[in-house]
């Protein structure tokens, strides 16, 4: 059977009390956020040896999403009868000590994946901080950014990728009888030949073209006819669901996908703007206290390993403070 490892408790409780530990273990590896795609496949094979499993998963998931209160991070001496929570008296031996852990490791202070159905249907991800360069059928590559997932589904007349969730940048092999299409947030990038990026985030897509020509069309809410517009090399648009996609306007594509080369590009964007671009390549939070009034537009070039150096070379630039309570917790006064 695939399962996490309990070396220590393999063989204590009846097999209900163990399913559940294990089910237990399976939700903190994918609230997480920092799964390989060798663990995911034995989670799905997991979930698919036995009916019980998906039940039990589902339990302990919603028992987890029902911790949204510990939103802060707890000091990990903290004791855990401390913690409000309506349901304290009633949390299970295993979880107190599971919630105690976690809050020390930084995790209690990330959300839980809104539907881990999205990530059960990704053929590739990414967790927070990492990137990855996947191989696609026909040759071309699909470049990951980080927290990013996708679905890759080739045919003999389409070859379809939808974005779940991030950013990637596709090196598409030119093939007439195959177009290659990217959906994501109610609409499709289609392109024959050429290299373009599509991040997804917050209900809206931009769509950043690098070399060659797009077509970006949208559903339009009310509308029966698709909205679409032409992007070209070094030029972008953006989309949001159920609006008709925004005019190509010119771009320093470089600039934009830098993190395409372990880097990124800052330009004249609001402090808080700025360190939650940052924020996106690192696990944890960076929570900016000071009034944004104090503050002015911030930029600069920084590569992607040493972000620590750059929250504090652009905290100093307005003058605030860089106070780090733990490594996933990093407060700006």
């Amino acid at each position: 059977m695939s399962e996490p490892q309990e070396p220590q408790l393999k063989n204590l409780g009846t097999p209900d009390e163990r399913l559940s530990r294990i089910a237990r273990d399976w939700v903190i590896r994918l609230a997480s956020g920092h799964m390989s795609e060798a663990e995911l496949r034995r989670f799905k094979q997991w979930l698919a040896e036995h009916p019980s499993h998906q039940r039990v998963f589902d339990d302990e998931r919603v028992f987890w999403q029902q911790l949204e209160p510990l939103k802060t991070v707890i000091p990990a001496n903290h004791k855990t009868e401390q913690l409000s929570i309506s349901r304290k008296q009633r949390l299970r031996p295993h979880w107190r000590v599971v919630i105690t852990g976690a809050v020390a490791a930084g995790l209690a202070g990330l959300l839980f994946y809104q539907d881990i159905r999205l990530f059960l249907s990704a053929d590739h991800r990414t967790a927070t901080g990492q990137q990855q360069i996947v191989q696609l059928p026909d040759g071309g590559l699909a470049h990951l950014n980080t927290d990013t997932a996708i679905a890759v589904s080739y045919t003999e007349h389409e070859r379809r990728i939808e974005i779940l969730k991030g950013e990637a940048f596709f090196e598409v092999v030119p093939n007439r009888q195959a177009p290659f299409r990217v959906l994501t947030q109610g609409g499709i990038t289609q392109a024959v030949g050429t290299a373009f990026a599509v991040h997804a985030q917050d209900r809206q897509a931009t769509v950043t073209v690098t070399e060659g020509t797009v077509d970006v069309a949208t559903k339009v809410t009310g509308k029966d006819q698709p909205a679409s517009v032409t992007v070209h090399k070094d030029q972008e648009t953006l989309y949001r669901v159920g609006e008709a996609p925004r005019a190509a306007m010119a771009i320093d594509g470089r600039s934009a996908l830098s993190w395409i080369r372990g880097g990124i590009v800052i330009d004249k964007k609001p402090f808080a703007e700025a360190m939650a671009e940052l924020n996106r390549y690192r696990p944890g939070r960076i929570v900016v206290l000071a009034d944004p009034a104090r503050t002015k537009l911030v930029s600069g070039r920084f590569i992607l390993q040493g972000l620590d150096d750059a929250v504090t070379a652009l905290a100093k630039t307005q003058g605030l403070t860089v106070v780090r309570l733990t490594p996933y917790l990093v407060l700006i006064l």
